[in-house]
């Protein structure tokens, strides 16, 4: 036991562990000068150590006293985390313990150093914790990962399964491909606006995209790489500026399909009439175009008659499912079932043929006319496609036949269409056993371009060829689509429904117009065809905008919108059209056209008074001074009512020297 009175100096050169805090009576450790502090009891003391911030302590572990010189003399003094009172973690620390632990997963945290009990400048606090302390919540445990640089990418052609070219040649193509797509690149970076110049790509990313495109041409066009590729080449070439930015929103919006863009709900109009939907409506009635005589031109204007479906039907069974394909013009073989012996629907092999259409130039006076081209390659007639489908195709044209196929109805009355209602659509179609059928149809109301209806259709036939590159509908889209629901009818172009049959799709067309609605569309007979309509109220922009060598010879709905409305539509490539677009711009046109209807028929003295239109009068013919409705207030003044008899009676002296003038 140590002696009461210091009379030994063993621990005298040693610091006493409490500093100016230490009580004790008697203490064995040396002293400095006493502390100004006013001295605390032992128990003011504990609670001082329980409420200090980040330190907590237990009682309990202070074993039988709360003098911390009491625990120092009860441990090693020449251990310095002997000394330090132990770490308790109370309710009031878990969710600082939880976030401590968080951070030793994490990585590394810096410790606080406990103070030895040699060190020759002492705290006056209390020794913190052997122990890591509690540290307090990170103020951020999320780190955005690091941009992964490009990997060089070698302006080298990749290696396929079967070799389209020698190496040399491919490698030449590939550089002219960077070449052509480097000079459009550059326009993006030279551009003010901030999300054009986003689309600017570096010198590697070009080259992993000129790789990739050669890439797909080879391993896809080993028969016709080189036609394949000077097709492309021609295609960067003649690329507008416009064209080029909208294919590459389209690549990335692949690569982050949240991007992608999707119509609004109300598409702007771009025509300024000033006429109202309903006014627009009352004009359009001047630009209706009857059925007669357009069968000549492919219309269907009376449902065929039982003698000539008869007809129709023997000729198939004579012919026996042996047509013309419609891209190379062989002949081949179409079954309607799969053949046991190799599973095909056709015969004839792969279909090589130019999908573009003949293009002849055009020639100055007193030159000789240079070769016709292909629009779709720059090749001249003559030459091999320069693209390569699976099967032979066909198409059906006479109207007979296709009702021996699926009959012909006329537009029935509908009392529910309301009175100013017009509708615009149009149809894709793609290939089967049966010829060329309907794949998705579209229809706005007109003239405010709000979607009614766009659904994918399931054929009657044996599905051919999809027809993408026209009808932009894919493999993946098509045979993936969910049933259309009619208790939830909402439209979205990323998540077409489907129906099961044409039937269907018809039906729900019929929903919307009456045998009074305007039909509005670009070549409207195939459409119409398409489903087996003969609609009695057409516009068509056909005979809207007609060719000045007459049909059948006529203006491609892409040259009309680029032309009158300086609107690009079809920009998609091989990725096909979009028949919810083409259906706005053919919309548009026909509203261009109302615009300047009205202007002459304002000319000619028409008027739109009482909620309908009023041609002008006849000459010497005068519009009543006022209505009934008008004249009602004055019946009630005696004066202005024999006025109103003298005027109607024709005795008014005012009315008759105005008429004799």
């Amino acid at each position: 036991m140590w002696p009461s009175t210091p009379n030994s100096n063993d621990f005298k050169g040693v610091a006493c562990p409490a500093g100016d805090g230490c009580n004790a009576p008697n203490c064995l450790f040396g002293r400095h000068e006493p502390s100004t502090r006013p001295s605390t009891s032992p128990g003011e003391h504990h609670e001082a150590l329980t409420s200090s911030p980040g330190e907590h302590y237990d009682a309990k572990q202070l074993k039988s006293t709360d003098d911390p010189k009491s625990l120092a003399l009860q441990s090693d003094v020449n251990d310095p985390a002997a000394v330090q009172p132990p770490i308790v973690a109370t309710a009031r620390s878990k969710h600082t313990a939880a976030s401590s632990n968080k951070d030793a997963n994490s990585g590394p945290t810096t410790e606080k150093t406990p103070p030895t009990t040699n060190s020759s400048k002492t705290s006056k606090a209390v020794p913190g914790p052997a122990s890591r302390p509690i540290s307090p919540p990170p103020k951020s445990t999320e780190t955005k990962p690091a941009k992964a640089p490009d990997v060089e990418v070698i302006l080298r052609p990749s290696k396929v399964t079967k070799e389209p070219a020698q190496f040399t040649k491919r490698l030449t193509y590939l550089k002219k491909l960077k070449e052509f797509m480097a000079t459009l690149n550059e326009k993006t970076a030279k551009s003010t606006d901030p999300k054009i110049k986003g689309l600017h790509l570096t010198d590697n990313q070009l080259n992993q995209l000129a790789v990739d495109e050669e890439k797909n041409i080879a391993s896809q066009n080993v028969a016709v790489y080189e036609n394949v590729l000077k097709q492309r080449l021609m295609e960067l070439l003649k690329m507008s500026f416009d064209e080029w930015v909208n294919m590459r929103k389209e690549t990335e919006a692949k690569k982050d399909p949240a991007s992608i863009h999707k119509p609004a709900t109300e598409p702007q109009q771009m025509v300024v009439t000033g006429l109202s939907p309903e006014e627009e409506i009352m004009v359009l009635s001047h630009l209706k175009t009857p059925l007669d005589g357009l069968r000549a031109y492919g219309y269907a204007t009376q449902i065929p008659t039982e003698a000539e479906l008869y007809e129709s039907r023997q000729t198939l069974l004579v012919a026996k499912g042996w047509e013309i394909c419609e891209r190379c013009t062989s002949r081949f073989q179409v079954f309607t079932e799969r053949r046991e012996e190799d599973g095909l629907f056709t015969t004839g092999g792969h279909c090589i043929h130019h999908w573009g259409k003949p293009l002849r130039p055009r020639r100055s006076k007193g030159e000789l006319p240079g070769p016709t081209k292909w629009t779709c390659c720059d090749s001249v007639m003559g030459t091999p496609g320069c693209t390569t489908s699976e099967t032979h195709v066909f198409k059906v044209s006479e109207i007979s036949r296709m009702a021996s196929i699926m009959p012909f109805v006329e537009t029935p009355d509908n009392p529910n269409v309301a009175k100013y209602t017009a509708v615009c659509f149009d149809c894709e179609m793609g290939y089967t056993t049966l010829g060329l059928e309907l794949m998705r149809i579209t229809a706005v109301s007109w003239p405010t371009h709000k979607p009614i209806l766009d659904i994918l259709v399931r054929p009657l036939g044996h599905i051919l060829d999809l027809n993408t590159r026209f009808s932009g509908i894919t493999t993946d889209k098509f045979f993936n689509a969910k049933a259309y629901d009619p208790t939830d009818p909402t439209i979205d172009p990323d998540d077409l429904r489907i129906v099961d049959s044409p039937y269907a799709a018809r039906d729900l067309f019929l929903s919307f117009v009456s045998r009074d609605t305007p039909v509005l569309g670009h070549s409207l007979e195939n459409d119409l065809n398409t489903i087996r309509l003969i609609h009695p109220s057409i516009v068509d922009t056909v005979f809207l905008y007609p060719h000045p060598a007459g049909l059948p010879i006529r203006y491609g709905l892409r040259n009309l919108a680029k032309y009158h409305l300086d609107l690009e539509i079809q920009q998609a490539g091989a990725a096909g059209h979009d028949s919810s677009e083409d259906a706005r711009a053919t919309g548009e046109l026909i509203r261009l056209k109302v615009s300047k209807e009205w202007k002459r028929m304002k000319n000619e003295d028409w008027e739109i008074r009482d909620g309908s239109l009023h041609p002008p009068l006849p000459a010497g013919n005068t519009p009543p001074v006022r209505s009934r409705v008008d004249v009602a207030p004055m019946q009630s003044n005696p004066a202005s009512k024999r006025r109103l008899e003298e005027i109607e009676d024709g005795k008014d002296k005012d009315s008759n020297n105005k008429k004799a003038k």
